[in-house]
């Protein structure tokens, strides 16, 4: 192949990379302002202990889903030529594991949380474990669309049904329905979500399929159960074990604190996830992995890293404003989560590049550590510090196993751990430099300012810190990896001489 060809087909995957992230942004952005608006709304009008026992079923609920998707949307991704047997297999597979894992929360799991957290949470497990049936029937139609990298598509599909969804969440919390108001408007996305993605696809399954690659996909999938089920216990024990020490109240505390946390997950780590991996996929075919994991790296980092440690600098007027006084002491939940988002960020690409690599054993390994480490941390530190000490404790331990992450996977997929960390220092230090000073400013100038305003003030003089820093300290790095988005914006014509003459 010649260099040019060569050239060209990497501008080609490098321009599908970009317009994927940014159409799951957009679709992230549309899906996040509705579920937020539906949690801010019932926060309100509820009392904590509802937001706790729903917050612990959730728990159950994703556990569930981790089954019915098996692991099968990587598999497809991954195939080199479509197949309608192959994928027809993982159809009916995925049904009858949705079944099952049906049947064992209404009838095993919900019991016992009832028993042992709260009455009532068994309602509600087995009201939402309708989803499970729901959402196995778009699993594969869901993952053709990401494997012909058409992230338009999914991100409209999934806008459009979280808009009707939430309208039926909002009128229901309005009206007095509190936790159900969460539950309906979780199941209406879910039908809707379905309906759109296999109009989309324009996918049904006909036949039973074929049985060629049975085992294999069973193998794969035992692996990514696995490793995804560690993944998902160690980022929701806080909930689990401060419910089982605490009892609901405090979950409640942490989950509102959480919540604006999470929405910025959804907005930004979750889409860099889903399109990394189609991206990284290609990449490990031609022998670039490691070179794609780092550049793709330098340039998240810098979008995101300041969105965290902004929100996590604007957390108390924030959360204040969005759920109400009566919920001001989760903010000091958001500041730490928000400042322990690097290590998340970086763990979702790392994850993405070893399944691209096909290497899920180290995957199960790496999330076997997680989960362990998360646990002992919580045991030790729930009943000795209480909630906001265990937070702390929490993000100590994931800058920790970053570093480990990082000296692990480094190898594997082709590079240095060295350049790694270099790589994503700018962005983190000019990111903390930031959050210092907007909290500085919220101390001494802004205590007495409306939330609103205070809010406003610190977002821009933030906004405007940042740029400035990556700017003018961090120039060559920022050049380096923005300089092709940046040198696609409008050029003012001073700042045009003023670069020219710096050259």
């Amino acid at each position: 192949m010649s260099i040019s060809s060569i050239s060209a087909s990497s501008m080609s995957y490098a321009g599908k990379f970009r317009r994927g992230v940014a159409w799951s942004t957009l679709g992230s952005v549309g899906n996040n302002l509705v579920s937020f608006l539906v949690f801010a709304l019932v926060v309100r009008v509820v009392e904590p202990r509802v937001i706790g026992v729903m917050a612990v079923a959730l728990i159950f609920v994703e556990m569930g889903k981790i089954f019915v998707y098996a692991g099968v949307p990587d598999l497809i991704v991954r195939q080199k030529v479509w197949s309608d047997g192959f994928a027809m297999m993982c159809f009916w597979l995925n049904l009858a594991a949705a079944a099952i894992t049906a049947l064992l929360v209404v009838g095993i799991v919900g019991p016992l949380v009832d028993i042992y957290f709260a009455q009532g949470t068994v309602l509600v497990l087995a009201v939402l474990s309708s989803c499970f049936i729901i959402d196995s029937v778009r699993v594969v139609p869901e993952a053709r669309l990401r494997r012909d990298l058409d992230f338009k598509t999914l991100a409209r599909r999934g806008v459009g049904a979280n808009v009707l969804s939430g309208i039926l969440g909002v009128a229901m919390a309005l009206t007095g329905w509190g936790i159900w108001a969460l539950v309906a408007q979780r199941i209406c996305s879910s039908l809707l979500t379905t309906v759109f993605t296999l109009v989309a696809a324009r996918w049904v399954p006909t036949t039973w399929g074929s049985v060629e690659g049975l085992w294999s996909v069973i193998g794969h999938s035992v692996g990514l159960v696995g490793a995804a089920l560690l993944k998902l216990l160690s980022e929701r024990l806080p909930d689990l074990m401060l419910g089982l020490a605490l009892g609901p109240v405090p979950v409640a505390v942490f989950r509102v604190g959480s919540r604006g946390f999470d929405a910025l997950v959804q907005l930004t780590i979750n889409p860099v996830r889903s399109t990394s991996l189609s991206a990284y996929a290609q990449r490990a075919h031609s022998g670039r992995l490691g070179e794609s994991v780092i550049n793709s790296l330098a340039v998240i980092s810098m979008l995101t890293f300041p969105l965290f440690f902004g929100a996590a600098s604007v957390a108390r007027p924030f959360v204040v404003l969005i759920f109400g006084e009566q919920w001001r002491s989760s903010a000091v939940i958001m500041q730490v989560l928000c400042m322990a988002s690097p290590p998340l960020l970086l763990g979702a690409m790392l994850q993405s590049a070893l399944s691209a690599n096909h290497d899920t054993k180290l995957i199960f390994g790496l999330n076997a550590v997680a989960a362990a480490t998360t646990f002992v941390t919580l045991l030790v530190c729930v009943p000795l510090f209480g909630l906001v000490g265990a937070t702390v404790a929490l993000a100590i331990r994931s800058y920790l196993g970053m570093i480990f992450n990082i000296a692990v996977t480094s190898p594997v997929i082709g590079m240095r751990p060295w350049p790694v960390i270099v790589v994503l220092l700018p962005a983190l230090a000019g990111s903390a430099v930031t959050l210092t000073s907007v909290l500085a400013l919220d101390r001494y100038t802004l205590s007495g300012y409306p939330e609103i305003i205070a809010l406003g003030i610190s977002v821009a003089f933030g906004a405007v810190l940042y740029l400035l820093i990556m700017v003018v300290i961090f120039r060559d790095h920022t050049m380096q990896y923005m300089g092709d988005w940046l040198g696609k914006l409008p050029k003012l014509p001073k700042l045009t001489l003023v670069l020219h003459v710096n050259r």
